[in-house]
């Protein structure tokens, strides 16, 4: 059990799925650069924050909603929680001051297209998690919503992918308390990343250099 002073961001398992250096230099280092894809990603969650709210028959939307597991030590705030009326559950929205009976679907806003690792699902699985630790409810599934193709992916929460997540939660919670920075690695992905000017994978030696120059003008 941790406290509220120590709890981390939910956002910082993303950063960890994507690289484990990436997530150090952020919430261990406390350094940050923004480059045109954070910005527009910033963008795009502060337009969904800017009262995103829906109500119609049957479905309630909210933006912004803060969520918290003192189990796990995680922190965050939604972009969209969505409500579907159900007669299956009990009442578990008295935090939203919502009566009645409503199943609950996170759901995440992006602003690329569905990518080939596990970050955005694992970073919606903790949302969901951290839901069922407040209110006692099991959701089975949360949602990840694509500005670039403007499309959403459902994210079924099996018990895969919440012990992966569970795992990435571990070891976020290791680097943290023990302040740990691992290596630069270069990799693809580097050339998308904002910090690569404090990281600096195309340092570690002369092969990786060679390899990340080749990289970049190809």
């Amino acid at each position: 059990m941790t406290s509220d002073e120590d709890l981390l961001p939910i956002s910082a398992l993303q950063h960890l799925a994507f690289c484990e250096r990436q997530c150090a230099l952020i919430h261990v280092e406390r350094e940050w650069e923004e480059n045109q894809r954070t910005a527009e990603g910033r963008v795009l969650h502060e337009n969904v924050d800017e009262g995103y709210k829906t109500y119609r028959r049957g479905l309630k939307q909210f933006a912004g909603v803060h969520v918290r597991s003192l189990q796990l030590g995680l922190y965050g705030k939604l972009d969209v929680l969505e409500l579907v009326k159900t007669a299956d559950s009990p009442n578990t929205c008295a935090f939203l001051s919502i009566d009645g009976a409503w199943e609950l679907n996170p759901v995440e806003f992006k602003r690329g297209k569905p990518k080939d690792h596990e970050a955005d699902r694992i970073q919606v699985c903790a949302q969901a998690l951290c839901l069922e630790e407040m209110t006692g409810q099991s959701i089975a599934s949360a949602s990840l919503f694509y500005a670039q193709i403007r499309r959403r992916d459902e994210v079924v929460l099996s018990n895969e992918l919440r012990a992966l997540t569970l795992r990435m939660i571990e070891r976020l919670q290791t680097i943290v308390t023990q302040n740990i920075l691992p290596p630069p690695v270069w990799k693809r992905h580097c050339r998308a990343c904002s910090l690569i000017g404090v990281c600096q994978p195309q340092m570690v030696d002369g092969e990786r250099t060679a390899r990340y120059r080749k990289e970049l003008l190809g």
